[in-house]
């Protein structure tokens, strides 16, 4: 007689799910029946749960007979997961955030999280404001301004124009949850609810050629994006913008918001090289200062967080540091970036390199790197896996 695992004992079961060391491994010891999904709860709160990077993925199979093969390195356990995911299946990756990834097809978007498979249509980019004026877009341009499909010789290639996504909320939660879009090529940023036909554009575009948005972020009811002269502070709730003159802190730096701080709000400066051209491991925090005139602080201790960067995607979050394994801890940042191997003439051989940095005394150790890639290679992307 076959025995009915599914009578196991309550407290048997809790104990035996709390000696998996992997979360892969937790999503399918709870899978293994409907009692035991009723009984374990979706989030394993006795794992860390650390984010994943997701590593690229080659352009030139994209047309071969699977496509929905996505690889991701875990932290927790030095593993790489292989996850089937037919809902990737040749889209592009345009962003991050909390437990979702944001996927385009043409001007079609949809927000997946990856570990549910939970899928959510948001409006077309057709419906944009800051696109009506280009409905007809000549392929030349559309590789000049690197908005989706356009053709080289004959293969068909994309470059979603979203340069990055904030969900406001859950949206498995939330049935109003606000995403707010950062957009290429400085055709402004704009937000739309779950559910909603179109994107509401929250400020016209720069007109001037020198005014680059950097990046943006979220923080206690207020969006903020940057650029090199100032800030911009958008109230939700009025659809408002307020322009707030600030300098920043060092001429010959990457600078990126950090997303998830909710008490301050925190820039980092990745230092370039003295001509510029390249980036150095070297990082210096600063927080906004309101106190007075607005002004930049640099800071060396960020407490009981980490700070996650991907600069691929001007990717750049905290971290809760509480209750993490061994040989991590508060105050570091981990940075997902390429090395080149090897130049060819008509393609780069590279590598991505996860870095650990210690933000008291900038000590750099190598995580982990992974293989050789050409450049037809889409660019690594940090998640947050959550079974909500």
């Amino acid at each position: 007689m076959e025995p009915d695992w599914s009578q196991l004992p309550k407290d048997i079961l809790l104990v035996a799910s709390e000696k998996l060391i992997s979360i892969v491994d937790y999503i399918q010891f709870r899978a293994v029946c409907r009692v035991w999904r009723s009984i374990l709860p979706p989030t394993p709160y006795h794992l860390p749960q650390f984010p994943w990077l997701m590593l690229p993925s080659d352009r030139n199979k994209s047309e071969g007979p699977d496509t929905s093969a996505q690889f991701f390195y875990d932290l927790a356990d030095s593993r790489i997961h292989n996850i089937h995911l037919p809902e990737t299946s040749k889209k592009e990756y345009c962003s991050s955030s909390c437990s979702y990834v944001t996927l385009a097809d043409g001007p079609d978007v949809s927000l997946l999280n990856l570990i549910t498979r939970e899928t959510f249509n948001l409006p077309s980019l057709k419906t944009s404001p800051a696109l009506t004026f280009r409905p007809f877009i000549p392929s030349y341009v559309r590789c000049q301004l690197g908005i989706w499909p356009y053709w080289h010789g004959s293969k068909k290639l994309t470059d979603p124009i979203i340069q990055k996504t904030l969900l406001l909320s859950d949206p498995s939660q939330d049935s109003k949850c606000i995403v707010m879009a950062l957009l290429k090529n400085n055709w402004g940023a704009a937000l739309c609810k779950i559910g909603d036909e179109c994107w509401t554009l929250l400020d016209e575009p720069p007109k001037h050629e020198n005014y680059t948005v950097i990046d943006a972020t979220y923080q206690n009811g207020l969006f903020y994006t940057i650029s090199r002269k100032d800030i911009k502070v958008y109230n939700l709730r009025g659809l408002r913008s307020e322009v707030v003159k600030i300098d920043l802190p060092l001429e010959l730096a990457e600078y990126h918001l950090v997303d998830g701080t909710s008490d301050e709000l925190l820039l980092v400066a990745q230092h370039l090289t003295p001509d510029g051209q390249s980036t150095r491991e070297n990082f210096t925090i600063y927080k906004l200062s309101k106190l007075g005139k607005p002004s930049w602080v640099k800071v060396t201790n960020i407490g009981e967080r980490m700070i996650f960067l991907c600069r691929g995607h001007n990717q750049c979050f905290s971290f809760p540091a509480n209750n993490l394994a061994k040989g991590w801890g508060r105050n570091m940042l981990l940075s997902a970036s390429t090395s080149i191997l090897e130049r060819h003439k008509i393609s780069l051989e590279f590598e991505y390199v996860i870095k650990q940095v210690n933000l008291t005394n900038n000590d750099v150790n190598i995580v982990a790197s992974f293989g050789s890639h050409n450049m037809s290679c889409t660019q690594a992307l940090w998640i947050t896996p959550s079974l909500c």
